[in-house]
């Protein structure tokens, strides 16, 4: 038995599983990160929401508490976005992100919206490139002989 062939297999054996475990590792980081920044938006949007359910009524006229409710949300949701991370906060379309609608019923909801606009052009996380890969000058160990 060659101990050189086995200790070549084993490195061959490495040199193509890595990078498989490199990729696996850098997408796991990716899906965590991309959520984390979901759940960092989600969080702000829930927490303007719930601040904008505060508005005093007694202070307002039953014609301006809609404007009022509004207001304080896009105010408190400004105020949140400020909080994001800078790669994250910049890349938000905020342009009235809360308002009033009428759904079924006529009944008036509050709907808080944050957009990422474009992930393709300006992604959350840096995107991973390996560079091309040749083929061409491929050279294979030598085998030992018994």
């Amino acid at each position: 038995m060659c101990k050189e062939r086995e200790e070549g297999a084993v490195a061959l054996e490495f040199l193509m599983l890595f990078p498989f475990v490199i990729a696996m590792l850098y997408g796991a980081a990716v899906y965590g990160l991309t959520f984390f920044a979901q759940y960092r938006m989600q969080a702000a949007v829930d927490t303007a929401v719930s601040t904008a359910l505060y508005v005093d009524r007694s202070d307002n006229q039953a014609s301006g508490l809609g404007t009022a409710v509004t207001q304080r949300a896009n105010t408190a949701l400004a105020g949140l976005v400020a909080q994001l991370p800078e790669s994250l906060r910049d890349n938000l379309d905020t342009t009235s992100a809360c308002g009033l609608e009428t759904i079924a019923g006529g009944v008036e909801v509050l709907r808080c919206s944050l957009v990422y606009p474009n992930y393709q052009a300006s992604p959350i996380v840096p995107v991973l490139s390996f560079g091309t890969v040749s083929y061409t000058h491929l050279t294979l160990p030598t085998i030992c002989s018994v």
